[in-house]
């Protein structure tokens, strides 16, 4: 704990084991240091609001370091919705997949806030929550939990309130397409493998206007250097403008997204 009372350090990363998160960061909110804090976020709802809790107490910056959302394709894809490049959002589909072989890992212990949902999954809750946002009214979600008693794959299925759709899937079990569609009533976007460490994204629009009932925009920003870097100059940004949250990726947008996967959880029978 010596580094917390350190005056040079400016704010912390919190990346270690998802159920040491909340102390973590209570501890560094307490000795004066912004967070930047490792998704998921926390183990669940409860944890996440005494988190925000704490920054807003001490009136200091916090933010989930999930690091797909400041990647510049994930800027791209928001500034066509906004453009009503695909007209309106119907369907949202994200997958994430990986084959782990051994299963000693931290993935699936339970004591280690482990499963799919929690190591991938959340790249897709994430995803459908930034296209349609934090407030689905119904969700359904359907998990096989394996021996260590851990949710080794599972399905979601989330509709809003104008009746759009968003199934997203997770597995420890297989090595998955790992894409992203958000598809709307004049084209689609596509985020193909691996849809949160794209660099390269597809737009896909029906034109009207054309003799091609298609039109293809395929746009390819490199990432310069470690994809991380995106949510620490974000971080970064934030410090030096004296805003004690990401406008990218705002608290009560973590916190909804945390009360998802408490509500995934809670129809599998599954609590952390």
């Amino acid at each position: 704990t010596d580094f917390l009372e350190d005056p040079e350090i400016d704010i912390v990363y919190v990346s270690n084991l998802n159920p040491a998160h909340k102390q973590m960061v209570l501890d560094c909110l307490q000795a004066g240091k912004p967070v930047l804090c490792e998704k998921p976020f926390a183990l669940n709802a409860r944890e996440a609001q005494e988190m925000i809790d704490a920054a807003r107490k001490e009136d200091l910056f916090l933010m989930e370091a999930m690091w797909s959302r400041f990647l510049p394709v994930t800027k791209t894809v928001r500034q066509w919705l906004k453009e009503g490049r695909i007209g309106q959002v119907k369907y949202v589909r994200a997958d994430h997949g990986f084959l782990f072989e051994d299963h000693t890992t931290r993935q699936f212990d339970k004591k280690a806030g482990g499963g799919a949902m929690m190591d991938l999954g959340v790249y897709a809750v994430s995803f459908a929550v930034m296209v349609l946002g934090y407030e689905p009214v119904e969700i359904k979600a359907l998990a096989a939990l394996g021996e260590t008693q851990v949710d080794e794959q599972s399905v979601i299925a989330l509709r809003y309130p104008e009746n759009e759709i968003a199934v997203l899937s997770c597995t420890l079990l297989a090595e998955t397409p790992q894409e992203a569609w958000i598809v709307g009533d004049e084209g689609m976007i596509r985020l193909k493998k691996a849809f949160m460490d794209a660099d390269t994204v597809t737009l896909e629009v029906e034109s009207k206007r054309t003799e091609d009932p298609t039109i293809v925009e395929a746009v390819t920003i490199t990432i310069d250097g470690p994809g991380y870097r995106y949510e620490a100059e974000e971080a970064m940004r934030c410090l030096k403008e004296g805003k004690k949250e990401s406008n990218i990726l705002p608290l009560k947008e973590t916190l909804g997204i945390m009360k998802i996967m408490d509500e995934v959880r809670r129809q599998w029978g599954l609590v952390y």
